[in-house]
């Protein structure tokens, strides 16, 4: 089997090279061959994945965040059928590792390694905004600004408490965003218009560390989990991110938390969007869902 590794050196604690050594000897005695690519600036491990599948290699595996992960997902979708032939591993050495989480790894990085079977892929939806994919949340507004404000330096030095330090700052300066939103689920369409603090559109449960904006998503259910969160004074809504730990938020009626076939958001100013550690600017987001696109590595 043809297998390449992917590894983000400065993701988390920049503790990817450290554990370079015991990865590779895990993997190679589960497939035999691999290469490996570290990266080094953004867009290396999706070019690296993109030419992984193009050179025929049955198996790409991220290690990294999720933003590793997410541009590891994108160069192997870049390539027709490239979701169809390639199986995808993650090797968590992020901060946050909530895709990970969502698929049970367990939080150390031996146990991860020894749990690993290569040998029984799982079949899970992937995500598609505005033609970028994703395989766990896409976050716009306030959620996106906090994750625009975390760098680098600063989850190697705080961890995730990095996500606390940015959400205090971002609060200082973030504005609602008025937005048109549509959405299909069972063959109906609905739409409204809404003053929004933040949204998030899930395929599976967490964000920014362990968050469960999504309590109810289900990795391969082929529908996204949705969950707008209105405009309220910055008291009020300070107390509802507390809620946000423990997914008690979505009985709230400030929010809305409903299930999506597709579903489109149009603002009336440009905001940020974070798509699994991404983060661009968008007047329009429109999101629909490839059912159970992608073949994972699972764990034992």
């Amino acid at each position: 089997m043809k297998a390449r590794l992917i590894i983000n050196p400065v993701s988390g604690s920049d503790s990817g090279p450290g554990h370079l050594p015991l990865i590779n000897e895990r993997l190679r005695e589960r497939l035999g061959a691999l290469d490996i690519v570290m990266t080094t600036g953004e867009g290396d491990a999706t070019a690296a994945a993109a030419q992984a599948v193009r050179d025929g290699y049955e198996y790409v595996f991220a290690a990294g965040g999720d933003g590793t992960l997410n541009e590891v997902l994108n160069g192997i979708a870049s390539v027709p059928d490239g979701l169809a032939q390639t199986v995808l591993g993650v090797i968590p050495l992020g901060t946050g590792n909530d895709f990970a989480t969502a698929l049970g790894f367990p939080d150390d990085i031996s146990e991860v390694l020894d749990a690993l079977d290569v040998s029984a892929p799982i079949a899970v939806d992937v995500g598609v905004m505005n033609g970028q994919h994703f395989i766990n949340v896409s976050a716009g507004g306030f959620m996106a600004e906090v994750s625009d404000a975390v760098g680098t330096q600063l989850k190697s030095i705080a961890g995730k408490l990095a996500y606390l330090i940015g959400g205090a700052q971002v609060l200082l300066t973030h504005e609602p965003v008025q937005a048109d939103v549509s959405w299909t689920h069972a063959g109906a369409t609905k739409a409204e218009r809404v003053d929004l603090h933040t949204f998030a559109v899930c395929n599976s449960r967490q964000i920014g560390g362990g968050r469960l904006i999504a309590p109810d998503a289900v990795i391969d259910d082929g529908l996204l989990d949705v969950c707008l969160i209105e405009a309220m004074p910055l008291a009020d809504f300070v107390g509802l991110l507390r809620l946000v730990s423990n997914g008690d938020h979505v009985d709230d009626e400030r929010v809305r938390y409903f299930r999506a076939a597709s579903l489109e958001l149009t603002f009336e100013r440009e905001v940020k969007v974070n798509t699994d550690g991404q983060v661009l600017d968008a007047m329009r987001c429109a999101y629909r869902l490839l059912p159970r696109a992608a073949r994972l590595v699972s764990v034992r």
